[in-house]
C-alpha cells in the first residue's frame, strides 16, 4: 500500500460513521467503529449492496439523484445522530456516494439547548421586571365579548407604533391593558415607564416628564435628572389620568409628540426620544375639549387608536372567572386550600353593580376571605353588599336561599356554555360535573 493510500485510510478511519459506495451502491469503505456498532465486520461487507447491510441507508438515493442529503437526523443504537451524504462526481459522472456523521450525542446537545432556552426565559422574566412590566395578556381575565374585543385590540395594536388612548371607568383595568400592550409589542425588551398625572403636583409635572439640568431651580440635583421621556427611550411611556395635565403641560407634550424630541428644564440642548405614548383616563376627553379644558390638537394626537374598556356590569359573565382568580390569590395568601364561593354568595356578587369595577370586586373578595377564614365563602361574608343592592331597587334582598342558588347556578352554567361555545361536554368539564348532571340542571333551570 502506498504512503498516500495509508494516509487516506487513516483519514477515513477518523471520520465517524463514514460509509462509501460505488456507482452501483456497493460498499467500498465502512468506518470500523460504525461497522461494529451495526454488528458486522467492516472488511467482510466490501462489495455488497449497501441496503443489504444497512437497510436504512439513503446512499442509493444520492447515487441515483446526484443530490446531497444534508443535516439528516436519525437514531440508531439508542443515539440521535446528524448525518451528511454527498455524491462523488468525476468528469461530470457520478462514481459513487459517501456519508458521515456530523454530530453524535445530539440528545445531550438538545438537552443543552433546552437548558439554554429555560435560562433565556428566566432572564426574559427578569428583564420584564427590570423594564417595569407587571402584567401580560394572560392577566386580562374573562370570556365575554367585551373582554375578547380588548384582547383582540391589544394584539392588533401591539404591532404598530401609534399612540393609544385607553378609556374606561375607574377600576376597569386600564393600566393592565397598557402593560399587556407593551408586553406584546416590539418594544417589550425596552423600558415601560409609568406616570400618574393626577399624583404629581402640576408645578412638578414638567420636570417629571422632561427632566432638568443642573441649577434649573432651587433644590435641583447637582447632576440634573432624566425625565420620564428619557427613561422610556425605545420603550413605552404610560400616562395615566392624562386628563389631569395642566394646559401648559399639554402644550409641551404636544410638541414632543410632533417633534420627537425634548428639552430639559433649564437646558439648552434638544434630546431626541423614541417613545410610544399610551395614555389612559376615566374622563371623557371629547367633552373636556368642548369645555375648553383639554387641547383639541393633543386629543387628536392621543386618540389615534382608541381602546374602550367596558365596565364590569356590562361583562357580568367575566365575574365568576375573576372571582376564581381572586379567591386563588387571597386564599393562598391566607394559607387556605381550594377556596370556593357557594351559589348564594355568587348570586349576590352577580347582582351587584360594582361601580368600582374589577378593583372593587377584588377588594370585596379579599375582605370576604379574611372574614370567613375558611375554604368556603358564604352569603353572610358578602352581606355588607345587601344595603347597596337594596338602595338600587334590586330584588335579591327578598330572595329565598333556593332562589339565589338557582339564579347563581343558571348564571354559572350559562357562562360555561358561552365560554365553550355551547359544547356541553366541555362545559361539564369546565364545571367539574358529570355531563348527565349538567343536562339535568339545564332542564331544571330552563336552559335550552
Amino acid at each position: 500500500m502506498s504512503k498516500h493510500s495509508e494516509i487516506m485510510k487513516q483519514v477515513f478511519a477518523h471520520m465517524a460513521g463514514m460509509v462509501v459506495v460505488d456507482q452501483q451502491s456497493r460498499i467500498v469503505f465502512v468506518e470500523e467503529t460504525y461497522a461494529k456498532s451495526r454488528g458486522f465486520d467492516s472488511h467482510q461487507v466490501i462489495g455488497r449492496y449497501v441496503k443489504d447491510v444497512i437497510p436504512t441507508s439513503k446512499l442509493p438515493i444520492v447515487v441515483e439523484t446526484g443530490k446531497p442529503i444534508l443535516g439528516d437526523v436519525f437514531r440508531y443504537v439508542g443515539k440521535t445522530v446528524i448525518c451528511n451524504r454527498y455524491p462523488l462526481i468525476k468528469d461530470g459522472i457520478i462514481i459513487g456516494a459517501m456519508s458521515y456523521q456530523v454530530f453524535e450525542g445530539v440528545d445531550e446537545l438538545f438537552q443543552s439547548i433546552q437548558e439554554l432556552r429555560s435560562q433565556l426565559d428566566y432572564y426574559k422574566e427578569k428583564m420584564k421586571k427590570y423594564a417595569g412590566v407587571r402584567y401580560s395578556l394572560n392577566d386580562i381575565i374573562g370570556s365575554s365579548p367585551a373582554t375578547v374585543a380588548i384582547r383582540t385590540a391589544i394584539l392588533k395594536t401591539a404591532c404598530t407604533n401609534a399612540t393609544v388612548l385607553i378609556q374606561g371607568e375607574t377600576g376597569t383595568g386600564k393600566e393592565l391593558v397598557a402593560h399587556a400592550l407593551h408586553q406584546e409589542s416590539r418594544r417589550s425588551h425596552y423600558p415601560f415607564v409609568k406616570l400618574n398625572c393626577a399624583a404629581i403636583p402640576q408645578e412638578l409635572i414638567e420636570s417629571e416628564l422632561f427632566g432638568y439640568d443642573e441649577g434649573a431651580f432651587t433644590g435641583a440635583r447637582k447632576t440634573g435628572k432624566k425625565g420620564k421621556f428619557e427613561l422610556a427611550d425605545k420603550g413605552t411611556l404610560f400616562l395615566d389620568e392624562i386628563s389631569q395635565l395642566s394646559m401648559a403641560a399639554q402644550a409641551k407634550l404636544l410638541r414632543v409628540l410632533q417633534e420627537k424630541e425634548i428639552e430639559r428644564i433649564g437646558g439648552t440642548e434638544t434630546i431626541p426620544v423614541n417613545v410610544r405614548i399610551v395614555a389612559a383616563t376615566n374622563d371623557s376627553l371629547e367633552e373636556m375639549v368642548k369645555q375648553g379644558s383639554f387641547r383639541a390638537d393633543l386629543y387628536y394626537r392621543l386618540n389615534v387608536i382608541p381602546i374602550k374598556v367596558a365596565p364590569l356590569r356590562e361583562r357580568r359573565s367575566d365575574i365568576p372567572l375573576l372571582v376564581k382568580k381572586f379567591t386563588d390569590k387571597y386564599g393562598e395568601q391566607a394559607g387556605l386550600v381550594e377556596v370556593t364561593v357557594n351559589p348564594e354568595a355568587m348570586a349576590l356578587i352577580m347582582e351587584y353593580e360594582w361601580p368600582g369595577n374589577i378593583r372593587e370586586l377584588e377588594h370585596a373578595v379579599e375582605r370576604a376571605i379574611n372574614i370567613c377564614n375558611s375554604s368556603i365563602v358564604e352569603l353572610c361574608h358578602f352581606e355588607w353588599l345587601l344595603p347597596k343592592i337594596r338602595s338600587k331597587g334590586k330584588t335579591t334582598a327578598g330572595w329565598s336561599i333556593q332562589d339565589a342558588r338557582a339564579a347563581s347556578e343558571k348564571e354559572i352554567i350559562l357562562n360555561a356554555l358561552q365560554a365553550t361555545q355551547g359544547n356541553k361536554k366541555k362545559a361539564a368539564e369546565l364545571l367539574d360535573i358529570a355531563r348527565p348532571l349538567l343536562y339535568q340542571k339545564m332542564r331544571r333551570l330552563g336552559i335550552n
